[in-house]
């Protein structure tokens, strides 16, 4: 009996290629094969420690880390579950199977095993980012019950390391003493639609402005959107184009005060609203589905709702997941300028 699970995460251009006869030839020296091109996701130190925790466990668990690319174009999910079968019939050894592709989908399969990996897996990628497979593998071991790795280090290191531990922490804590800002400085907790950077808007006053900014060009984006409603079902596209007038009336209200900065994250998530609403609208009437709910692109608002969330490094900033629409994901991904 197989029990399957596929989970899409966000889908990334990734190289390089693995095969079924591969995977099963990295097994035969380690219950954890990952390729070479995937050792960003998942480093070697990584790889050690998986494969010492599943070692000798039984029902035997094996986990493969291989690129997207392996996924033709189509239906990943798919494609995906052939892959998997394919890699359990040349392994033809009963078990758990955890293959990661890439950023793409991570699949599980119990084969001739009562277990719920279904469930155990789709549980933990709820829990953790798309960009830390280590983390979900470990939280799935976690899940099965398998014993963390041991130790390897000697007793003197422990105590040590805790000295050490401490006194950075010490250190970080001074700075962000010194550093803390002041009530209305900081970086702005009120993205603003046009191109800057989140902390090029530190005060109250000007998260404000940024604000209205934002209503503004929403209705103007509902002035030019246009949407007729003759000929179309017009219980449901009048109903998208409703909830999104009235998500800009709540929204302008709001703006015309003096909002603090929780009434500008309220703001802020009326308006994406009322962008979804709209594109709802505008999908009813070109007669294709209804856009998921998502938040609106990161870079700029005013592209719409967002399709997909993808790994993005601000100038002298840390890697963060943010939303983006279509266009701008095919700009990030080098498909087009």
């Amino acid at each position: 009996m197989r029990l399957l699970a596929g989970v899409l995460l966000l889908a990334s251009t990734l190289t390089g290629s693995s095969d079924p006869a591969a995977v099963v030839d990295g097994w035969k020296t380690s219950p954890v094969y990952v390729d070479p091109t995937q050792r960003s996701l998942v480093s070697d130190k990584d790889a050690a420690e998986l494969a010492e925790r599943v070692n000798g466990h039984d029902p035997a668990i094996r986990i493969a880390v291989v690129p997207a690319a392996v996924l033709k174009a189509g239906d990943q999910s798919a494609a995906a579950h052939t892959y998997v079968d394919q890699v359990v019939d040349r392994q033809q050894a009963d078990g758990i199977y955890l293959v990661v592709f890439g950023g793409a989908i991570s699949w599980g399969s119990a084969v001739g095993v009562d277990t719920p990996i279904a469930d155990i897996l789709t549980d933990e990628l709820g829990k953790h980012s798309r960009s830390d497979p280590v983390g979900t593998l470990n939280g799935v071991l976690d899940q099965l019950d398998v014993p963390k790795a041991s130790s390897r280090g000697p007793g003197w290191l422990w105590p040590l390391l805790i000295v050490v531990v401490l006194l950075i922490a010490g250190g970080l804590a001074l700075r962000w003493w010194k550093t803390r800002a002041r009530k209305d400085e900081g970086p702005a907790l009120y993205r603003p639609s046009y191109d800057v950077l989140p902390d090029e808007v530190d005060t109250v006053d000007e998260r404000r402005a940024t604000a209205r900014e934002d209503v503004t060009r929403f209705g103007e984006e509902l002035d030019a959107a246009d949407v007729r409603l003759d000929s179309h079902d017009l219980t449901g596209t009048a109903a998208d184009v409703q909830a999104a007038m009235d998500a800009y009336a709540d929204a302008g209200r709001v703006v015309d005060g003096q909002p603090d900065d929780d009434k500008l994250r309220e703001v802020r998530a009326t308006v994406e609203y009322g962008r979804w609403r709209l594109a709802c609208a505008q999908a009813k009437v070109a007669g294709t589905p209804s856009p998921a709910r998502r938040a609106a692109c990161f870079f700029d608002p005013g592209h719409g709702t967002s399709v997909t969330d993808w790994m993005y490094t601000p100038p002298g900033g840390r890697s963060r997941e943010v939303p983006v629409c279509s266009a701008c994901r095919d700009r990030l991904s080098g498909g087009s300028r």
